[in-house]
């Protein structure tokens, strides 16, 4: 391809600035109050973590053939999510892990996704304390759970936190095994934590072109010297023949139409 050749891009140009006004019903549009502000806020703390993504962050997502984690959302709700997000503080952010409780088919549902366009979905102590809390609110409340696996593990600059943050979920996920189901969709290239951690759960749904262990191929080849594929070491022909994926699938989108089955056979 030319050097001057354009690339492809989410970005449209032409597309004017998106600007929403809030005005209290029944009332004529004016200078903006109190309430017009506390609107703008909460509108403002909805779309911030969709819109503060890197458009090129996104296009490597879809790229390599993988939704964003928004994108994920909404094929299982069938609706734009409404999931407030607030920075939790300098490098404590919590925005590589969503979580949530969500209506899929008319039932309360304890989701989680990883967003890999940030820190590739990688998980710190305070992500690992979101996921113990969703793990165990789903547990309180009776409620199913959905994990949207898609995860490089550990946040390794985060030094022993990354680890405690995921001892604090796999706690979580284990006291509720046996008392609420949870179904985990692996998706893209998951290793370490990312992969052993849903692999507790109840069910694991898998797509073709992903990964999910320990270790990735070049470990393997650096300790033993021998190669292999990321498919030949953990992918859905090697999981599913072994029984570690109870379902292998065609792609993300038909996981996430898999989960809302498995939901429909799972009483409330």
């Amino acid at each position: 391809m030319s050097k001057k050749a354009l690339k492809p891009s989410l970005e449209n140009p032409f597309a004017p600035p998106e600007k929403v006004e809030f005005t209290i019903p029944g009332e004529i549009a004016g200078e903006a109050g109190g309430y017009e502000e506390v609107m703008q806020e909460g509108y403002d703390l909805i779309q911030r973590p969709i819109k503060s993504v890197q458009v090129g962050q996104i296009e490597k997502q879809h790229f390599k053939k993988r939704m964003t984690v928004w994108e994920r959302i909404k094929v299982l709700t069938q609706s734009e999510p409404n999931i407030l997000f607030q920075n939790w503080g300098k490098n404590l952010d919590g925005a590589s892990l969503v979580t949530g409780i969500l209506n899929i088919n008319g039932r309360d549902v304890a989701l989680y996704g990883h967003d890999f366009t940030v820190r590739a979905g990688s998980i710190d102590a305070t992500n690992g304390n979101k996921l113990a809390r969703l793990f165990n609110m789903a547990g309180e409340k009776g409620i199913p759970v959905i994990g949207m696996n898609d995860s490089a593990g550990a946040f390794v600059p985060a030094g022993v936190g990354g680890l405690d943050g995921y001892a604090e979920a796999f706690t979580a996920l284990r006291k509720i095994s046996g008392v609420v189901p949870s179904i985990m969709c692996m998706f893209g290239f998951n290793a370490g934590g990312g992969s052993y951690l849903p692999r507790q759960g109840s069910f694991v749904i898998q797509p073709n072109d992903t990964f999910f262990g320990l270790t990735g191929p070049g470990v393997v080849k650096s300790v033993l010297g021998e190669d292999v594929t990321p498919e030949e070491l953990g992918g859905p022909q090697v999981h599913g023949a072994s029984g570690v994926a109870d379902v292998t699938v065609g792609d993300e989108v038909a996981a996430l139409r898999t989960a809302i089955r498995l939901l429909s056979y799972i009483p409330d």
